[in-house]
């Protein structure tokens, strides 16, 4: 696995990142807009980020996806289908984990550039939404599956992503979809293609608090598999890597490009139950291939329980700022913490006064 880092025109590898800082820090000052405090602007932005870290919403999007060879032409014809699959792990207070369906992109050559999802697609570029980030550490997972998906299949998840208003239909398990307020069991092939055999695989941790370990920023981060060399490259917006010739990159590895960005974003708020949501899911439901069972009141509950628990933190947080009176260092750091708990909480009348 490989991830590089965009800073402006440049791609930095994470070797380099460690091993040359003031090279990076020259690029980055280079770079910086001073309401940003050091995390920098993306390549022909004209909105900049905003800063990311612990207790800082954080918002995580797929921006750009080449297949590389894929789809195989010896395996599926001149075209196939691409699926874009993403996961997320260590989120939140319940530690979720979900696989999530974020696009399908119909009757794909090898070698193509998806800016994701494009016009004629139904689906969403969200990995993962958080409005204040209380882990130390996240990790995600990027995935490409190549296959030719029957139609209606693929019409049929029109209807639920528009339901989804931007959360990605999660896979809680193998060859089950959460969306639109049902949990579907997809027939075995469809559920295989997804879930058993893509053809590009990557990971990647966020490091907010982890002693150690370089902390992330707000940026673009090129996904890519090791042996891919993206550092010989420039990001261009709308086109993925380029060369000095200002040429799209259409050999036969794959990557895929992210963004990390610390906006606020209301949309998104459900993504999080509803990712609770899907990590339980097996314990409630056996559904039979093809059916369909109303999953709305899970989903409402398992809201009001990741409620209540961030309820429970901000009620120990306010005793212990509590018992620190006169000792304005701590005070200040726990009301901190306190604040990020806060924002989790969706249900204002849930939601403790700040002291």
């Amino acid at each position: 696995m490989a991830v590089h880092r965009i800073i402006g025109k440049h791609i930095i590898s994470e070797e380099e990142l460690r091993n040359n800082p003031s090279r990076i820090a020259e690029i980055m000052q280079s770079q910086r807009p001073p309401a940003l405090g050091g995390q920098i602007r993306a390549l022909g932005a004209t909105t900049p980020y905003m800063p990311i870290g612990k207790g800082l919403p954080l918002t995580v999007l797929i921006r750009h996806v080449y297949t590389g060879q894929h789809p195989d032409p010896n395996f599926l014809g001149h075209n196939g289908d691409i699926a874009v699959v993403s996961g997320v792990r260590d989120f939140d207070v319940f530690n979720a984990a979900a696989r999530a369906l974020n696009f399908i992109q119909e009757s794909v050559p090898p070698n193509s550039h998806l800016n994701a999802p494009s016009a004629f697609t139904n689906g969403t570029p969200l990995v993962a939404y958080s409005p204040a980030v209380l882990a130390d550490s996240i990790t995600l997972t990027i995935e490409l599956a190549a296959a030719r998906f029957p139609q209606g299949f693929v019409k049929s998840l029109s209807g639920a992503f528009t339901a989804l208003a931007g959360i990605p239909m999660l896979m809680p398990y193998a060859g089950w979809l959460l969306g639109s307020g049902q949990i579907t069991k997809l027939a075995g092939d469809i559920g295989h293609a997804l879930m058993d055999g893509p053809v590009f695989t990557q990971t990647e941790r966020l490091d907010f608090e982890l002693p150690g370990a370089t902390m992330a920023i707000a940026d673009f981060r090129v996904i890519s598999r090791s042996e891919f060399p993206a550092h010989l490259f420039a990001y261009k917006e709308g086109k993925g890597l380029v060369d000095l010739d200002d040429q799209a990159y259409r050999g036969e590895q794959p990557y895929v490009v992210v963004s990390l960005d610390g906006r606020r974003n209301d949309k998104y708020a459900k993504f999080a139950p509803t990712l609770a949501s899907a990590a339980v899911l097996e314990r409630f439901f056996q559904v039979k291939e093809g059916q369909q069972a109303a999953i709305d009141t899970l989903i409402e509950g398992m809201r009001l329980a990741s409620d209540l628990k961030y309820r429970q933190l901000a009620e120990g947080l306010a005793q212990d700022i509590a018992a620190a009176a006169g000792d304005a260092e701590t005070i200040k750091s726990l009301t901190q913490q306190l604040k990020a708990v806060r924002d989790n909480i969706q249900t204002p009348a849930l939601r403790p006064p700040m002291p």
